[in-house]
C-alpha cells in the first residue's frame, strides 16, 4: 500500500509539472501590459530607432540652415573659420598640385581652406590674385590674400598665402605652403618676402 501511494503521488506530481510547463509563457512585457513576443518588441524598438534617426536628421538640417544664416551675417566668423581650416594643415609637406594632408601646394591650401565656408576659389595663384579687390599694404587684415613673384625682378605671380594675424605694422603673419618646408606661418615683413611681394587682395566674400 505504501509503495502504491508513493508511485501514485509521483505520477500526480509529474502530471502537474507537465501542465505547469505547458501553460507557462515566456514573457518580455511588463506587468499590466499586453503580452508581446520578443520578436514584436524588437520590431518596435527598430521602428523607434528609425523615428529617432529621422528626428536627428531634421535637427541636423535645421542646424546647418542656422549656421548658413549666421555665416551670411557674420563675416568675421567666416575669416576665423578659414584661418582655422588653413592652420589645421600646418606641417603638411609641399606637393605641387596637392590639396590634401598628403601634400599641398600654395593655391591648393587656400582652395581647401575656403571650402570650409563653401567658397570655391580659382585653382591657381595667378587666378586667385584677380579674385577680389586690391588692398594697400597698410590696410591688410586677417583673411586677405598676399601674392609673390619668383624673385625681386619678377611681376609674374607664382606664390600665394593668406594673412592670419596682424600684430603690428612690422609683423603680419600669413600662412602658405612653402616649397621647402611645407605649410607654415611666416612674417610678411621678413626681408625675403618683402623683396618678392607683389600685392594683397581681399576676397569678395570678406
Amino acid at each position: 500500500m505504501k509503495t502504491h501511494f508513493t508511485t501514485s503521488a509521483l505520477f500526480i506530481f509529474f502530471l502537474l509539472l507537465a501542465a505547469s510547463c505547458q501553460s507557462t509563457k515566456p514573457t518580455f512585457s511588463k506587468r499590466g501590459e499586453t503580452y508581446k513576443t520578443a520578436r514584436e518588441i524588437a520590431a518596435e524598438k527598430r521602428q523607434a530607432r528609425k523615428g529617432g534617426n529621422a528626428g536627428r536628421t531634421i535637427a541636423s538640417s535645421k542646424d546647418r540652415t542656422s549656421r548658413t544664416r549666421t555665416r551670411s551675417r557674420n563675416l568675421d566668423q567666416d575669416v576665423a573659420t578659414v584661418i582655422e581650416a588653413a592652420r589645421s594643415y600646418t606641417g603638411t609637406p609641399y606637393k605641387w598640385g596637392g590639396t590634401t594632408r598628403v601634400g599641398m601646394d600654395c593655391s591648393g591650401l587656400l582652395c581647401t581652406s575656403f571650402q570650409s565656408i563653401d567658397v570655391s576659389l580659382p585653382r591657381t595663384s595667378d587666378e586667385q590674385s584677380r579674385y577680389g579687390k586690391k588692398v594697400r599694404p597698410k590696410d591688410i587684415k586677417e583673411g586677405d590674400l598676399v601674392f609673390f613673384g619668383a624673385n625681386r625682378f619678377s611681376r609674374d605671380i607664382t606664390h600665394v598665402g593668406m594673412v592670419t594675424q596682424v600684430i603690428s605694422k612690422d609683423e603680419v603673419r600669413f600662412i602658405h605652403a612653402s616649397s621647402s618646408v611645407g605649410v607654415i606661418e611666416t612674417n610678411l615683413y621678413a626681408d625675403h618676402f618683402q623683396k618678392i611681394f607683389i600685392k594683397a587682395v581681399r576676397p569678395p566674400v570678406f
